[in-house]
């Protein structure tokens, strides 16, 4: 019988991997590190072998998968089911969903995966409600999404969304770059490059592993009030509310839905920065202000939006449980 469902969020730094029933009941789940530097066989594999780890923890048969969701980092061709590339992954024009579909002989939605988590969001979480939503997840990158009158909004390219790429400082733009963009300065990629700038990052050795800043790790210095850190979070989250100002010009949406490790790790003191920066350079807020808020399904956004996803293209047959 045909009726689980898996959904994957493969993100800078970890793959997370979870079973559903059709119901959306949560079964199994693994979470492991990405192999970031791997090759593109590396990348399907490790994903593959998180599915398959997710499913054993309740020794389910892979055989009962009716569909699997992936979220990815972008550009992507849905499409095709290809990641064409993305700044935080060395591997490049992977075949993930005809590679996965062959492993597990079952069909495979692949989504960037910030429309997937926003997607879980929408439909389950913070979002739930709204027809005119905008997420924003603070990561490794930083990425986005936009839902318009209750459809997400995928553009020309099916690739709309990539908001943490907007230019903010047309000084710093250079051409083949991200320098001047909202991901450059707000990402944990932003924040590494600002702390190690510092003379005093000698003393913060701890805050990188494996060559990475980390949320947790950034979050327990947040809450020391190391000077430092207090500097590069509070200017991370200025940049997103600058962004989201921007948004909220163009689109004045309903709500902003925040997620991503930086979010979930500092909490409500980074929400809090960005909605003060968002209202102070929102050009017209005399009849509603930019409502922002933090993800409410956190971690699990990303898988829950790629199992609605593949449930949504594969829907189950006769009775499920």
């Amino acid at each position: 019988m045909k009726d689980l469902y898996a959904g994957v969020d493969l993100g800078g730094t970890k793959i997370l991997s979870s079973i559903f029933s059709a119901r959306g009941r949560a079964h199994g789940r693994d979470k492991r590190p990405t192999p970031y530097r791997g090759t593109a066989a590396e990348l399907v594999g490790a994903i593959g072998d998180s599915i398959d780890a997710a499913l054993l923890e309740r020794n389910l048969s892979p055989h009962r998968l009716a569909a699997i969701g992936v979220g990815s980092p972008g550009p992507i061709d849905s499409e095709r089911g290809t990641v064409l590339r993305t700044p935080h992954l060395r591997a490049r024009s992977v075949p993930l969903a005809s590679r996965l579909a062959e492993r597990f002989g079952c069909p495979v939605v692949l989504d960037n995966d910030v429309h997937m988590a926003l997607r879980g969001e929408w439909l389950r979480g913070a979002g739930k409600g709204y027809r005119n939503l905008v997420g924003l997840w603070i990561g490794t990158g930083v990425g986005g999404g936009v839902v318009c009158e209750g459809r997400l909004v995928r553009g020309a390219n099916r690739n709309a969304g990539e908001l943490g790429h907007m230019i903010l400082d047309a000084r710093r733009a250079r051409e083949g770059s991200d320098r001047g963009s909202l991901e450059w300065e707000a990402s944990k990629s932003g924040m590494t490059r600002r702390l190690r700038k510092s003379p005093r990052t000698s003393s913060h050795a701890s805050l990188f592993k494996g060559g990475r800043l980390h949320s947790g790790a950034l979050a327990k210095a947040y809450r020391r009030n190391d000077p430092l850190v207090v500097e590069a979070v509070e200017h991370s989250a200025r940049w997103v509310g600058l962004a989201v100002a921007n948004l909220w010009n163009a689109l004045a949406p309903e709500i902003f839905i925040l997620g991503g490790g930086v979010v979930e790790s500092i909490g409500i003191s980074y929400v809090r920065l960005v909605r003060a920066a968002a209202i102070a350079h929102a050009y017209s807020i005399e009849l509603a202000r930019p409502r922002v808020v933090a993800s409410r399904l956190g971690d699990e956004a990303g898988v829950v939006g790629a199992f609605l996803a593949a449930r949504e293209a594969h829907p189950p047959r006769g009775r499920t449980r």
